[in-house]
């Protein structure tokens, strides 16, 4: 449309130009409008002289008129007034003997009569001349005009080039759209003589903004709002457009709506830009809470071992003291048993740390899942007497990819939440099975098992149930850092309330379908494994999905 513009502006400069052209003539002020009516006046009578003596008779007052009429074109009414006085003084002087009264009637009544004549002839030629000269100023200015239209308009195009934006126009009654060369290209059209339709149009906004978009619409027809609105469009190719839209509608003298004129700007990069903004913005503020809930972890957590360490340790080595075999080892179980609180602990800690910033990575190795998880529980149901572990693993469990340290880890500290949060005597069992390609190790228990409201949020940094957690200490790190763990193995981690009772946490480990002349070599390449430093907050439904039961 602003080509279509500036096209019909310059048309009209060109036209104007030529009119002015074929038109414009020399203009004589007062003083030089009488000289060429003297000098009209005195090429008229030698003229008319010439032609009498050709013709061996008197001519008339024939030359003397058409005299008149060209000064006055030429020289307008000052000029075609002096060449009638001057063609009559002349003509009584050439050709009347001097005589300023002819000497017969007949010829004072010729002489009279052009005189009249030629005098009304003059005037009106004089004014049909000025309204033309009228006419050339005012073609002129029309043709300045346009050519500062033309000029804007190119300027304008430009700008609107620059920064995106196309103009577009639509009728209201028929639903024809007339849109420029920009808004072609902002949909992935190539620029063509005939835009979509609207309804056309509609279809090719995206699906999730075409209701906003249709109410944005009626808002504008309504006069409720002016027409101003973000909206995705949908490209043939698939990819996905922001635009901004913006109008204003026209009425008819009846107050209906006729049409709409407005404007559309690619805003693709500029939303990309905005989103990465808040996302910026939104990693910050993650990692403002991580700070403060880490500092806090620092001060509470590990506050404790190390003040039961240093207390035992200054009970040891306190002068004089004496202590028989029994007292001393148990105050060193107590050392050792704090010392090992810690160093977990602190295991979690670096792997939270490496976790928070992207950087968490594992060497996969072939593991026996059977034989590895045996040594776990052998080592860890005497630390933990409170509760009775039993392991139900299948006997031809095949090699897993994975870490052996961090696979204890994660064991370790599901048992670990098993004997803290449920009573004394509790049953919990430690079972692995083979489901498709994937290993699904699960840690059971016959506890009182999670609420509803807080297994969408168990892996969740820092999170605690409120309800346990006013009855049991804890960090709120150790569930997020086995499902990062588990991530970064490639696998998957789910809570779930069994039907029975009690509380399930389950992982997946990736079977290894290699032989035994492979394993070494795959076992030598380690592979590094990416893993989130969050949950994935935008599917909660991730969190407490029981994997497909095995077939």
């Amino acid at each position: 449309m602003v080509q279509e513009t500036a096209g019909t502006a310059g048309q009209a400069a060109g036209r104007a130009k030529g009119v002015i052209a074929g038109a414009r003539d020399v203009r004589f002020g007062s003083g030089n409008a009488v000289l060429a009516g003297l000098f009209i006046g005195w090429a008229a009578i030698a003229t008319k002289a010439a032609l009498n003596e050709f013709a061996g008779g008197d001519t008339g007052y024939i030359l003397l008129m058409a005299a008149a009429v060209l000064a006055a074109w030429f020289a307008g009414l000052i000029g075609g007034i002096t060449a009638v006085i001057a063609t009559v003084t002349l003509n009584a002087v050439v050709f009347l003997g001097g005589d300023a009264i002819p000497s017969t009637r007949l010829e004072l009544v010729r002489e009279i009569v052009f005189v009249v004549a030629a005098t009304g002839t003059v005037m009106l030629v004089a004014s049909r001349r000025a309204a033309r000269d009228r006419l050339v100023d005012a073609l002129d200015e029309v043709a300045s005009l346009a050519e500062e239209v033309e000029s804007r308009d190119t300027r304008l195009e430009l700008m609107l080039a620059a920064s995106g934006t196309g103009f577009w126009e639509w009728d209201v009654a028929t639903g024809a759209l007339t849109w420029s060369e920009a808004i072609f290209r902002q949909h992935g059209l190539e620029p063509a003589p005939q835009a979509p339709t609207f309804d056309a149009y509609l279809d090719m906004i995206h699906p999730d903004d075409r209701d906003t978009f249709r109410t944005a619409i009626q808002a504008a027809t309504e006069d409720l709002a002016p027409l101003d609105i973000d909206f995705r469009v949908v490209w043939a190719d698939g990819s996905i457009h922001w635009t901004h839209g913006a109008g204003r509608l026209l009425r008819d003298d009846a107050g209906r709506p006729m049409s709409m004129l407005g404007t559309g700007q690619d805003i693709t990069e500029r939303r990309r830009v905005e989103e990465e903004r808040d996302q910026l913005l939104i990693e910050e503020r993650q990692a403002g809470e991580f700070r403060e809930s880490f500092i806090d972890v620092i001060s509470h957590e590990l506050r404790t071992p190390i003040t039961t360490i240093l207390g035992l340790t200054q009970i040891l080595a306190r002068p004089g003291r004496a202590d028989d075999d029994a007292t001393r080892s148990a105050l060193l179980e107590d050392v050792r048993a704090e010392s090992e609180r810690l160093h977990r602990l602190v295991e979690d800690l670096l792997v939270l740390s490496r976790a928070e910033r992207g950087r968490l990575v594992v060497d996969a190795e072939p593991l026996q899942p059977r034989r590895l998880l045996e040594r776990i529980v052998a080592h860890e149901a005497p630390e933990l007497p409170s509760i009775q572990v039993e392991t139900r693993l299948e006997s031809d469990l095949p090699v897993v990819a994975g870490e052996a340290t961090y696979v204890e880890q994660i064991v370790r500290n599901l048992l670990g939440n098993a004997a803290k949060y449920t009573s004394v005597g509790t049953a919990v069992v430690v079972d692995a099975r083979r489901n498709g390609q994937d290993v699904e190790i699960r840690v059971t228990d016959a506890g009182p098992g999670i609420p509803e409201a807080s297994l969408r949020r168990v892996f969740d940094l820092f999170y605690r149930d409120p309800d346990s957690a006013r009855a049991v200490a804890g960090s709120g790190i150790g569930l997020f850092v086995c499902r990062s763990l588990v991530e970064a193995m490639g696998g998957r981690m789910w809570a779930v309330r069994p039907v029975t009772g009690g509380a399930e946490f389950g992982f997946t480990l990736r079977v290894l379908e290699v032989d035994e002349a492979d394993r070494d070599e795959r076992a030598e390449r380690p592979s590094v494994l990416p893993v989130r430093p969050y949950p994935d907050r935008a599917n909660p439904e991730s969190v407490g999905r029981e994997p497909a039961a095995s077939g």
